[in-house]
């Protein structure tokens, strides 16, 4: 599967648009099942993908599998947040929006009817990183400029084809983004500059994960979720990983593909 079919998919619209900050990246898209169940929902934070540019990529490469989420009884918090090629965007305002994003969810959850001990984080490739910083980010630093005093934590955190270590993975973050995440997704001026923006940086975490990749997923491919998946497993974190036979790096968000019901069996199993 590529970007042009993904498009091809049913786009459904967001239930609303929730702006947290003033610029056009700055917004949450809510999706809501048409039925809304008895009691409080369960909800998914899903964070996009498009390697960190806004020329790449947006919202609108999750907006099927938000919707199918919705379908599935699902609030979707869908993040916006300022890209490495937009004003503000980088180190720290790329992190700080995504936080920022999910902290607002956490301050709505009970007047939307969300129940917030039932949340999971779903991201899909460069998004899949800020899902799994966003996881993780109780473990910074007090003195780190994106810390906070009580993060929500999700209760499982689903990893798309996942990009999960910026300096291990440096090189292949250049040859597939054409950036360097030590100049774009780093504290330049941190002793250990991958300290506070790299997932692996911040194992353990205590937050079940799931990561999904597609055996033919030419940017994530396989082996880059199974060495993240045992460096958290030797840390004390319980982690799976499917590789999908006959997928690619767009299945894991694409509705209608095994791919993605592994991805949605996984939240539901977070949820419960």
């Amino acid at each position: 599967m590529t970007v042009r079919s993904l498009a091809a998919l049913p786009q459904p619209k967001p239930a609303e648009i929730i702006r947290y900050g003033e610029a056009d990246s700055q917004v949450v898209e809510l999706f809501l099942p048409r039925t809304r169940p008895d009691g409080l929902m369960p909800a998914v934070v899903i964070v996009h993908g498009g390697c960190w540019r806004a020329k790449v990529a947006g919202r609108e490469l999750v907006r099927p599998a938000a919707g199918a989420l919705a379908q599935k009884g699902f609030a979707v918090w869908s993040v916006g947040y300022r890209r490495i090629d937009e004003e503000g965007g980088g180190f720290p305002g790329t992190f700080a929006d995504v936080a920022a994003a999910i902290d607002l969810l956490a301050t709505q959850a009970a007047e939307r009817g969300i129940d917030r001990g039932r949340i999971a984080f779903y991201g899909h490739s460069a998004g899949a990183h800020l899902a799994m910083w966003a996881a993780g980010r109780h473990r910074l630093a007090k003195d780190s400029v994106l810390a906070a005093s009580a993060p929500l934590r999700p209760r499982g955190v689903v990893s798309a084809g996942g990009l999960l270590d910026l300096q291990g993975q440096a090189a292949r973050i250049r040859d597939v983004c054409g950036i360097d995440p030590a100049e774009s997704l780093a504290n330049p001026a941190a002793k250990e500059p991958f300290a506070e923006t790299s997932p692996v940086d911040l194992l353990p975490t205590g937050v079940r994960m799931t990561l999904v990749h597609g055996i033919y997923d030419d940017i994530a491919y396989p082996a880059l979720g199974l060495a993240y998946a045992q460096r958290a497993r030797r840390a004390g974190d319980q982690a799976e990983i499917f590789v999908v036979p006959n997928a690619g790096h767009f299945e894991v968000i694409a509705p209608g593909t095994r791919a993605f019901e592994i991805v949605a069996a996984a939240l539901e199993a977070f949820t419960r």
